[in-house]
């Protein structure tokens, strides 16, 4: 092909399930640009068509209104018969699946690579843009460690797709259950595709895995994610709960917005600092950093001695001089334990003779005090320990790292004097010890732990409550801070501490007049 529309194709960039990439030049300001052609044909029935194109453009134009510079610019839409082509700005660089298949990443490369995502994906939210295909092959990294979001607008026509021809287009292990279910969509959605992403970054596997297409629709919609820490034992559980929330089956179990998810993740894997991603080759994952298996053998030499200044190489003795090698080494030993008794006798209360060696007799030794005075008689000191017997110290005792998470996050906790803010984890020697828990708007905590039995340690923390009793014309209505309350009038509110404001509307619709509250702990109010 060598034009599409009034663009100039210079060479092709790749080929997917949808169609075929290109890189081509616009002549009209001689700038290079990326076409992505997508096929139609194969995507229905004739006579759907029409309407796939429609949805096609309409996509498109809405993701063509977003600028940001963590997403790639769509310029143009070409239409040529049954073939349509997206004409977006042109990134040279890999993607994250490139980089995830070229070898082991590194801790502060992952993290950078899912913030700048999640910013990007923020922005096309806030613009009222979804992107429904979140995975590392539409992410694009530059040289210089840029990454752009692709292949914006296109990603519904993948879901026409299945719909209408029964294929699952694009990699369904990065779909949320909503998509698979035929739901309504949100910003959560693209969260759960890059929460997936994020599990593939630190363990080098996706969350969920089957041996067939249904196995896999049925484990993403019904069955619990892999656990992260029995993939990448690695990372602390503040991390576990950090996924697991993101990859939550309902929308709204999920965080706010993929930036808050991305920051949770983020202060999730400095809890641990000795923490680092793994990765997987060929379907087999790494288990050891490939600089631990390169380590050289160690090596074992003998020490110099004055006499050789050269140290030469150590050979068995041979068979005629070993009576020699084991006559001298005896010797050397009957010298090593004459010199040892007789620097213990020496250290001892027992004199030593001056002259010859006495006659040994079978009567006991009498020993003899020296004739002293008590004034000049020191005090007798315990017998030194030999120095073959080296002092023993005391060992240090042994520190285990406990790792404690608090819901909400964000408290401080402290124990032995270390203190830190959840998630996050605090070195701890073995023992009983109180830990405290405090954060603003809830109840100080505290809670007895033994180490090294407990070292996950989890605390809801409880907001101090107040009482309102409300009475009132039975089945009213009540509005608690402008919204209807669960219950109607007559009825008890249990809420936290703050401030609030309260009216009823009579089964008649009359509202009474609007009442601000200050709940306190332990407070009740009467509103009649």
């Amino acid at each position: 092909m060598e034009s599409i529309g009034r663009y100039r194709v210079v060479r092709e960039l790749g080929r997917g399930a949808m169609g075929i990439v290109y890189l081509a030049e616009d002549p009209a300001i001689g700038r290079l640009v990326a076409i992505k052609t997508i096929n139609l044909d194969n995507l229905s029935e004739p006579h759907e068509i029409k309407a796939l194109q429609d949805r096609l453009f309409r996509e498109a134009r809405s993701a063509g209104i977003l600028s940001h510079p963590g997403i790639v610019t769509i310029y143009d839409i070409q239409h040529l018969g049954h073939t349509a082509g997206i004409v977006m700005e042109f990134v040279e660089g890999v993607t994250v699946f490139d980089k995830m298949n070229q070898g082991a990443l590194e801790p502060g490369e992952v993290l950078s690579m899912l913030e700048q995502t999640a910013a990007a994906m923020d922005y096309a939210h806030s613009k009222g843009v979804l992107h429904r295909d979140i995975k590392p092959a539409n992410l694009m990294v530059t040289p210089s460690g840029k990454v752009k979001v692709a292949d914006f607008g296109v990603a519904r026509l993948d879901s026409q797709k299945t719909a209408t021809s029964g294929m699952v287009l694009g990699t369904p292990s990065y779909m949320a259950p909503e998509q698979i279910s035929n739901k309504p969509l949100n910003p959560a959605t693209d969260q759960f595709s890059l929460a997936v992403v994020a599990f593939e970054l630190l363990t080098g596997q996706k969350p969920f895995q089957a041996d067939s297409i249904s196995g896999l629709l049925y484990n993403i919609v019904f069955q619990p994610p892999t656990p992260v820490r029995t993939v990448n034992p690695s990372v602390s559980p503040a991390v576990e709960v950090v996924l697991q929330k993101a990859l939550a089956k309902e929308p709204g179990g999920r965080y706010g917005g993929c930036m808050e998810f991305v920051h949770a993740l983020k202060n999730a894997c400095e809890t641990r600092k000795t923490w680092r991603p793994t990765r997987t080759v060929r379907g087999s994952q790494v288990q050891a950093p490939p600089e631990i298996a390169a380590l050289p053998a160690p090596k074992w030499e003998l020490p110099q001695s004055a006499a050789a200044p050269v140290a030469q190489p150590f050979a068995p003795p041979k068979r005629e001089g070993r009576k020699a090698l084991v006559g001298f080494a005896v010797g050397v030993l009957v010298v090593a334990g004459g010199f040892f008794a007789w620097f213990s006798l020496r250290k001892s209360d027992v004199p030593i003779p001056a002259g010859p060696a006495p006659v040994a007799t079978s009567a006991p030794v009498q020993r003899t005090p020296s004739p002293k005075s008590p004034e000049t008689t020191p005090a007798r000191k315990p017998a030194p320990v030999p120095r073959s017997q080296p002092l023993a110290t005391a060992p240090e005792p042994e520190v285990v790292p406990v790792e404690i998470l608090t819901g909400p996050p964000g408290a401080k906790v402290s124990a032995k004097g270390q203190r830190c803010v959840t998630p996050c984890s605090l070195d701890l020697p073995k023992g009983e010890y109180y830990l405290s828990a405090s954060l603003e708007g809830y109840k100080d905590t505290h809670r007895l732990i033994r180490v090294p039995d407990q070292l996950d340690i989890s605390i809801q923390l409880d907001r101090p409550m107040g009482l309102v009793a409300v009475h009132g014309h039975t089945g009213s209505t009540i509005y608690l801070d402008g919204k209807p309350w669960k219950d109607k009038a007559p009825a008890r509110l249990s809420l936290p501490a703050g401030t609030y404001t309260i009216y009823l509307e009579l089964p008649d619709g009359v509202k009474t007049p609007t009442q601000t509250l200050e709940i306190t702990e332990n407070k009740i109010i009467d509103i009649r």
